[in-house]
């Protein structure tokens, strides 16, 4: 909680800061812009948070966001009922989570190669359907899905407040996540407790591939366009996030609000440096430097909670 509070303090002192020094910042427009642009990432986050809090890595994220949206991009286009298309597309999503799964919990290969590899496969299958070339053209029943908008804000805030509530409760409130947290803080202590470790392993790594789908089939609707390289490092944003909001790399650790916060603060930065007119080269670095203070002090932390004890 006291994490919490810290964040939304953080949070509000940046959003006055950025204010004052931009007069574009605090208007409508940039809000609903802001929002929308967060929606995509909570929705990735919030089960991304399960799947780090359970112990695992997963790096393939954007490679089956790319995938899926091209997948169902070329069925469309090729004359394949957009409904068909959409279950197509995530059941390959479902089918790369358990081959994740399976790889790394059942086989112990190491998360971060594993996935790593995967994201490759996937990346150059996109590359080689497409030869670089996106899909477009899509019905109308499919671009709503990404393209129409509720209260003035794209549809996809309302799927990231339903998927955020809904993983927060089973993460927080059922035996799943109490699994969960017992299973990263410890794995051989939770199979002495009789927890199945490889069934619910394998079952968050396809939770986290579903997601990935459902961002692809988003992203391609938005666009009318599905692209091979759909998104730039949302994997390595979306960890980021859930490390400054209090999650651990190792897992036992890690909440969705905190990685929702977080996010909050990385993407306040982002538009900052584009208010600013300061260069967008300078993004990535801003938002590097802030991850290693993160993570700098939650070492700093660990280590004199363990002094204490």
């Amino acid at each position: 909680m006291k994490r919490i509070i810290g964040l939304i303090i953080i949070n509000l002192i940046l959003i006055f800061a950025v204010g004052i020094s931009t007069p574009y910042f605090l208007t409508k427009d940039n809000f609903i812009v802001l929002i929308d642009n967060l929606a995509l990432e909570i929705i990735a986050l919030s089960g991304y948070t399960l799947l780090l809090v359970g112990g695992h890595f997963d790096l393939s994220v954007d490679g089956i966001v790319a995938l899926c949206g091209v997948v169902a991009g070329i069925l469309m286009t090729s004359g394949v009922e957009w409904y068909i298309a959409v279950i197509a597309a995530l059941s390959l999503s479902i089918l790369i989570g358990a081959i994740n799964g399976i790889v790394v919990v059942k086989f112990n290969v190491n998360g971060l190669i594993a996935t790593l590899t995967t994201w490759w496969i996937c990346v150059g299958f996109s590359m080689g359907l497409t030869k670089a070339l996106s899909p477009y053209g899509f019905p109308d029943i499919f671009q709503a899905i990404g393209q129409s908008r509720i209260l003035g804000f794209r549809s996809t805030v309302l799927y990231a407040v339903i998927i955020a509530v809904v993983l927060s409760v089973v993460l927080h409130w059922t035996r799943t996540g109490a699994h969960l947290y017992v299973s990263g803080d410890n794995r051989k202590s939770a199979e002495m407790l009789g927890i199945n470790t490889i069934k619910l392993g394998i079952k968050v790594y396809i939770l986290v591939g579903l997601l990935s789908g459902f961002i692809g089939l988003i992203i391609a609707s938005r666009l009318n366009a599905a692209s091979p390289v759909a998104v730039d490092g949302m994997a390595l944003r979306v960890i980021a996030a859930i490390v400054i909001g209090g999650g651990n790399l190792s897992g036992g650790q890690g909440t969705i609000v905190g990685g929702i916060l977080g996010l909050i603060i990385m993407h306040i930065l982002g538009n900052a440096v584009i208010q600013l007119g300061i260069s967008p080269y300078w993004q990535k670095s801003l938002l590097g430097t802030v991850l290693l203070v993160a993570v700098l002090a939650e070492q700093f932390k660990f280590k004199l909670r363990r002094q204490v004890t």
